[in-house]
C-alpha cells in the first residue's frame, strides 16, 4: 500500500511539473497575456457592466489571486499564464 502512494505522489508531481514546463512554453504565444493584464481586463469589464469600483477591484483581484495560484486563466479569448 505504501509503494502504491509513493508511485501516485511521484506521478502526480511528475504530471504537475510537465504541466508547468507546458504553460512556460505556451507563455510567448499570440493571444497570451500576463496575471495582471488579466486582472485589469476583469475589473475594466465589471466596471462597464455597472459595478462600483470596489466591486470591479474585488473581481481583479480575485482573478488575479486565482491566476497566480494556477498559473493560467482566461478573459474572454484571450489566455492569461504566469
Amino acid at each position: 500500500m505504501r509503494q502504491a502512494f509513493n508511485i501516485a505522489v511521484v506521478l502526480l508531481l511528475g504530471y504537475l511539473m510537465a504541466d508547468r514546463a507546458l504553460m512556460r512554453a505556451q507563455a510567448g504565444e499570440v493571444g497570451t497575456i500576463t496575471c495582471h493584464q488579466g486582472a485589469e481586463l476583469v475589473k475594466a469589464k465589471a466596471l462597464r457592466k455597472g459595478f462600483g469600483e470596489a466591486g470591479a477591484s474585488s473581481q481583479g483581484e480575485n482573478f488575479l489571486s486565482s491566476c497566480l495560484v494556477t498559473g493560467r486563466g482566461k478573459v474572454a479569448d484571450l489566455i492569461a499564464r504566469d
